[in-house]
């Protein structure tokens, strides 16, 4: 005799009262005399022989989800989320449709009692600051870089304002880091690192489940030059070295390496390399075309897991990979 799951009628009339009728799995029991776990059986068995066929479609008619799976295989990325631009806005509407789809990503990442790191730049605080209303989350967010840089840099681009902003739109809490973000002398920053005000903010690196870091790119526009901690004559050195950019203000070549920045990178106040790859939720932000270099250098040092961008640097990024 046929067993009872070998009976291709009933699996079809189990699969229609589930789908079609929306029925309980113990409805069905009940209506068709059978087990839970019976039901359970004809239900999978009616997809493998697909009898029943589950299609996913896409409802916001995202453009570049292929794109996106794509460049999640290759550098072996958690999540890439692609804005689109059009032809027909403006930079400055560009921009705001990129902090909004970065804000609605980190809604769903960031839960409450969470600690968020953040770095220091233009792009993070054009993020936190943009208008666009977000889910009050009760997180804490923890400058990752020192806060204090020379002035030059435009006012509420250091990591202690951009925390705050933060926690302002999250309706969360902010610690400041009250140490420069660069040291001229490594010794120096290591005994810097004693004190009891940084260790507040440093001892909470281990806490981090996500890290916030813009991505910038080797030229005179990028964080470093614009905070005075390097000047063209270190620009044009670090090129010649192979630099394209940097991420948490730390060199790195087009290769992925940082090695041979040692002298530079040992410098910067914050978040070590080892502790960064501890944290399970490294998002790295770069808007235009201009950052497709410093993206490459970057994804390929394995320091971000998730990528924030725009189509334009990523049909620049397939261009030179």
């Amino acid at each position: 005799m046929k067993k009872i799951i070998d009976d291709d009628r009933l699996i079809y009339k189990c699969c229609h009262l589930y789908y079609k009728d929306e029925l309980g799995q113990q409805e069905i029991c009940d209506r068709l005399g059978i087990s839970r776990t019976t039901v359970s059986r004809l239900l999978k068995l009616g997809l493998e022989k697909g009898i029943v066929k589950i299609r996913v479609e896409n409802l916001y008619e995202r453009l570049y989800d292929d794109l996106e799976r794509k460049l999640e295989e290759k550098y072996h990325l958690k999540e890439v989320v692609i804005v689109d631009e059009s032809e027909f806005e403006t930079v400055g509407e560009h921009q705001r449709r990129f902090n909004e789809e970065s804000l609605r990503y980190l809604s769903r990442i960031i839960h409450g009692n969470d600690y968020v790191g953040v770095s220091m730049g233009k792009t993070l605080f054009n993020i936190a600051n943009e208008s666009d209303s977000v889910d009050e989350i009760n997180c804490t967010f923890v400058p990752v870089v020192g806060g204090v840089g020379y002035g030059q840099i435009n006012e509420g681009y250091h990591s202690n304002d951009i925390a705050y902003a933060f926690a302002k739109k999250f309706n969360g809490q902010s610690l400041s880091f009250f140490a420069p973000a660069m040291f001229h002398d490594e010794m120096t920053m290591k005994g810097f690192l004693k004190e009891k005000s940084v260790k507040k903010v440093t001892d909470l690196f281990e806490k981090l489940k996500t890290v916030l870091m813009g991505i910038g790119a080797t030229n005179e526009n990028g964080t470093l030059v614009q905070s005075g901690y390097i000047d063209e004559d270190d620009l044009s050195s670090f090129i010649e070295r192979g630099a394209v950019g940097d991420c948490l203000l730390k060199m790195v070549d087009q290769d992925g390496m940082i090695s041979k920045f040692k002298d530079f990178n040992d410098r910067v106040m914050g978040l070590s390399d080892d502790q960064l790859l501890k944290i399970p939720n490294r998002v790295g932000f770069a808007l235009g075309k201009e950052k497709a270099g410093a993206v490459l250098g970057v994804l390929r040092s394995k320091r971000v897991n998730i990528l924030v961008t725009d189509i334009a640097c990523v049909k620049k990024l397939l261009e030179i990979q």
